[in-house]
């Protein structure tokens, strides 16, 4: 296992994390002459959201790891762990046709399958410095829900959502997109306490191995 401050790790969570960023800002400013283009729209994708935050937080973790409250950046580092799984797993699922529209194809890479796997693979192979309570760990699931319930009321008012799967029209009516939404509910449920586990079963075997010194 790897240590949060190990230099090499640093540099890796602030390299990447500036990627994340930068890919964003890049897809930013190739949309942003077009005639039709709403910033609105273009943040209100979970996609934009998750790799901006998952970004600024692997930038935080490299630059000053043993600042801030343990269990706090923890915490945040999971639920980024399973919003950006989220995001590669509905993309790969859901929505990766072969039509990537305006998207360029090294931001799609970047924003769909290197961050989602940076995520994943951080917190497998650094160590957590604190356990994620169980509890605490289905908080993760707030940040989905508040984002579902907005873009479908703001879709609803101005008819633009962000992914086909929550327009009635293109998943069979209103069923189609409670099925949907249901489905990905369990899933990230299900993700969260895994991801929670898998954290708190090496900050466990830490102790217990140094309990004999």
């Amino acid at each position: 296992m790897l240590s949060s401050g190990a230099r090499v790790v640093r540099l890796a969570r602030m390299l990447l994390g500036t990627l994340a960023v930068v890919a964003i800002g890049r897809q930013f400013l190739a949309e942003v002459g077009l005639a039709d283009f709403s910033p609105v729209n273009f943040f209100s994708y979970f996609t934009i959201l998750s790799n901006i935050a998952a970004g600024l937080l692997l930038f935080r973790l490299g630059a000053a790891p043993g600042r801030g409250s343990r269990a706090v950046l923890e915490w945040l580092r999971g639920g980024m762990t399973v919003y950006m799984a989220t995001t590669g797993v509905v993309f790969a699922l859901l929505l990766d046709d072969g039509d990537l529209g305006l998207t360029l194809p090294w931001v799609n890479t970047v924003m769909h399958r290197v961050i989602p796997l940076v995520m994943l693979v951080d917190w497998l192979l650094v160590r957590p410095r604190a356990r994620v309570a169980y509890g605490r760990a289905v908080v993760w699931l707030t940040v989905p829900l508040v984002y579902v319930t907005y873009a479908l009321v703001r879709g609803a008012v101005t008819g633009w959502f962000p992914y086909p799967f929550l327009r009635p029209e293109m998943v069979g009516g209103v069923d189609g997109v409670l099925l949907h939404l249901i489905a990905m509910a369990v899933g990230v449920a299900a993700v969260s306490l895994l991801v929670a586990w898998l954290g708190n079963v090496r900050v466990r075997e830490r102790a217990e191995v140094a309990l004999p010194a």
